[in-house]
């Protein structure tokens, strides 16, 4: 898709694809350009310099740390243009790769960009040498469209956080925000506008980058830092969150905390719950969430070794070795509180086995839930969690 006149003049782009669990950088089609009327900026851009020259406002964003200062400064430069609605901005580059890695960045650090249509550049070279970079971005709504879609997605999103505890710890703000996306938002493939957070706040209905961008909006708000990850899972791209929750990091993936989604979710689970909270991806550790995530390369990312906030241990919901008295007493405090369910997990395939045969198979959990008749109880058996769905 290349288009050369006078000193070699290419089109490329990069697009956000817009379909069930995909978020690709790739390349698109360079539209047909007259020349003649560009002539002379073409040879600006051939023979001279002329970047952008913007401050950063990112210092404290993730991606943005992890960057040299050189691709740092392309990124100041593209979050200026797309900020700005910028439509032709030449940058600090002539290193393709640079720049894509900058924008990538950008889409990390920045979850609120809902207008930004498309991202594009345009190279120009001589003797096969690229001598400058113009990024070309595209916007899906006016200046003003802008404006009122802004007001209206904060308008739902102060909605939304009127119950937060905002004086509670990071645990507690983020344990609000992903019970909250999951309980609200449903899970629809083909939903409108599901790659930013319009999906989310105006439609109610997303897929992974709407969950993982409307996540990092709402702990944002909240002041818990939270970058959006881009990778891949068994079945194509996916986006997730790394969030600092009391001093350290951990993973979220709201998308798979909502069962709407759960690829491993059974006609079983169907007919017993049409929807709950999954809470094997709230406060993952790199183990954990590397089991079934991969994150692009490109942006270096720290090892979440830390267990204090993640969910099952935070909640004493972890069990490490076999006793029915205290595993026991998690099924019944739930009964007795009349929850809909318990989710309890445990440290080994033996120590889930163990569990299903006592409390399940052996009905063992009649002892811990006086009056009991009947419950369904549903299997993870790769995440060695037991579900337990009570009959009242």
């Amino acid at each position: 898709m290349r288009k050369k006149k006078m000193c070699v003049y290419r089109r490329m782009g990069i697009v956000l694809l817009i379909s069930c669990m995909v978020l690709v950088l790739g390349s698109c089609g360079g539209k047909k350009t007259d020349m003649t009327e560009v002539a002379d900026r073409v040879e600006k851009m051939v023979t001279g310099n002329n970047p952008l020259q913007v401050k950063t406002v990112s210092q404290d964003k993730y991606a943005y740390s992890t960057l040299d200062d050189a691709t740092k400064l392309v990124y100041d430069e593209i979050l200026y243009a797309i900020v700005h609605r910028k439509k032709e901005v030449q940058i600090a580059t002539t290193d393709v790769e640079q720049m894509e890695l900058a924008y990538l960045a950008v889409r990390y650090d920045y979850c609120d960009l809902f207008w930004l249509k498309q991202f594009s550049y345009v190279t120009y070279s001589r003797d096969d040498e690229i001598t400058a970079i113009e990024i070309t971005p595209e916007y899906s709504m006016t200046a003003e469209e802008q404006k009122k879609t802004q007001k209206a997605i904060d308008k739902e999103a102060d909605r939304m956080l009127a119950d937060a505890p905002k004086e509670g710890s990071d645990y507690e703000k983020a344990l609000y925000v992903f019970e909250k996306l999951i309980d609200e938002v449903d899970y629809v493939e083909d939903s409108a506008d599901n790659q930013n957070i319009i999906s989310v706040f105006l439609n109610h209905e997303t897929i992974c980058q709407g969950y993982a961008y409307a996540t990092q909006y709402l702990l944002e708000k909240l002041r818990v830092s939270c970058t959006t990850v881009i990778g891949n899972v068994s079945d194509g791209p996916h986006a997730w969150n790394l969030v600092q929750l009391d001093g350290a990091y951990y993973y979220m993936d709201t998308t798979w905390g909502n069962s709407q989604y759960l690829s491993r979710q059974s006609e079983q689970k169907e007919s017993v719950l049409s929807k709950y909270v999954d809470y094997n991806y709230f406060g993952a550790t790199t183990a954990d969430i590397m089991q079934s995530h991969t994150p692009d390369s490109r942006i270096p990312l720290p090892e979440c070794t830390a267990v204090k906030d993640n969910y099952y241990v935070h909640e004493g919901r972890y069990i490490t070795e076999w006793n029915q008295d205290v595993i026991g007493a998690l099924f019944g405090t739930a009964y007795n509180n009349r929850e809909e369910m318990m989710q309890v997990k445990f440290a080994s395939v033996d120590l889930y086995e163990q569990a299903m045969q006592y409390f399940v198979e052996e009905y063992g959990i009649a002892k811990y839930c006086p009056g009991l008749q009947s419950f369904h109880y549903m299997e993870d058996i790769e995440g060695c969690v037991l579900f337990i769905v009570y009959d009242y």
